[in-house]
């Protein structure tokens, strides 16, 4: 008759087993305050780069949404970028910026402009094309036909390649004027400063 394991050698090999696999998780950015009273920005605990956590800025009854990042329309980009900087969440901004290829000295200075702007009470967002070109036609007089292939027709409007944000300054004096660049990778939009 084979033998079978003990109930507690089972146990004890499933525990290993599962603390051996790598855990599911999502990296966050988190905003801390150093001891001097500067802030902090790492994917770390607070505690661990020996500063302490901040306490989120969200209004009463504020109930979180989950957090998109990849916007397959335009207008679904513009409307998270409002959303988030209206709830002054920087980490809800930096999932809609496009991260490709900075170093990691370049991506703290992108996060700190980031925070800037999430604390700045927005005003308006514009999408910005690029200018048409227009090409002058040579007149050559009337000859009262008119061929189809003469008419002039619209060119198609280009895709936005900017987004404009204007924002109210500092103690509510003035406009701040921000331009994102708009990117399109892997089939989503993205900003970029």
């Amino acid at each position: 008759m084979p033998r079978r394991p003990a109930p507690a050698l089972l146990l004890i090999a499933s525990t290993v087993v599962a603390a051996c696999m790598p855990a599911d998780g999502v990296a966050q950015v988190r905003r801390c305050t150093a001891p001097d009273g500067g802030t902090i920005y790492t994917d770390r605990a607070c505690s661990a780069v020996g500063a302490t956590a901040s306490a989120p800025r969200q209004p009463a009854g504020h109930t979180p949404l989950p957090r998109i990042s990849c916007q397959r329309q335009l207008r679904g980009l513009i409307q998270e970028l409002s959303f988030a900087i209206g709830q002054r969440d920087t980490n809800r901004l930096a999932g809609l910026y496009h991260w490709q290829g900075l170093s990691q000295r370049g991506g703290y200075q992108i996060l700190e402009r980031l925070d800037a702007i999430a604390q700045r009470p927005l005003v308006n967002i514009t999408a910005q094309r690029p200018a048409q070109t227009v090409v002058a036609q040579e007149r050559t007089g009337f000859s009262g036909w008119v061929s189809a292939r003469d008419i002039p027709t619209a060119q198609p409007e280009r895709p936005p390649s900017s987004l404009r944000l204007d924002q109210t300054g500092a103690s509510g004096g003035g406009t701040v004027t921000t331009v994102f660049g708009l990117r399109r990778h892997l089939g989503c939009w993205w900003v970029s400063l």
